[in-house]
C-alpha cells in the first residue's frame, strides 16, 4: 500500500464526479469500497487506484471527515492484461469457472472448438447448461 501525494498527481475531467461522489457518499455514512480511478502525475504517467473511503466519526458517532486510503494498483492490472491476452491467444481451448461453475474465462478456441461466443456462456453453470448425456458421468460436483 502506498499513500499518494495528491500534490503531484490530478484526476482527469472525466474521473472528478465520480471521485467526488465516493467522497460525498462517505461524508453521508454510505463507505466505498474497491472503487478504481486513474491519477496523471506530475510526470504526465498515469496510474491506476484503488481507493477505499471510509466515514470518520467522533466519539458521539458525527460524520467528521473521510478517510481514503488507495493502492497503486498500476501494475497488477497490466499483468491482469497480459494473462488475459495469454488465455485468449492459447492455441487451446480454455475456459474457466467460478466456485459455482459458472463459467467466467471462454477463450477464441473454446468458442471455435464448441461454437458458442463467451456472450452467450459467461456466468451461465458450464456443467448443467452445456455437458449433456454421457459427457456428464465425467463429472463430479
Amino acid at each position: 500500500m502506498i499513500f499518494l501525494n495528491l500534490d503531484n498527481a490530478h484526476l482527469p475531467d472525466d474521473f472528478k464526479k465520480p471521485v467526488q461522489a465516493v467522497l460525498d457518499q462517505a461524508l453521508a455514512g454510505d463507505e466505498t469500497d474497491n472503487f478504481e480511478f486513474p491519477l496523471i502525475t506530475k510526470g504526465g504517467a498515469r496510474i491506476e487506484v484503488l481507493l477505499n473511503a471510509t466515514t470518520r466519526r467522533d466519539e458521539q458517532g458525527n460524520v467528521i471527515g473521510v478517510v481514503g486510503i488507495g493502492q497503486d494498483i498500476t501494475a497488477r492490472l497490466a499483468q491482469e492484461r497480459e494473462y488475459s491476452k495469454l488465455i485468449d491467444t492459447a492455441n487451446a481451448p480454455i475456459f474457466g469457472v467460478d466456485n459455482k461453475g459458472a463459467v467466467n474465462v471462454w477463450n477464441k478456441n473454446a468458442q471455435k472448438l464448441v461454437g458458442y461466443t463467451p456472450e452467450e456462456v459467461m456466468g451461465k453453470n458450464l456443467v448443467q447448461e452445456f455437458i449433456t448425456g454421457k459427457s456428464l458421468d465425467c463429472f463430479v460436483i
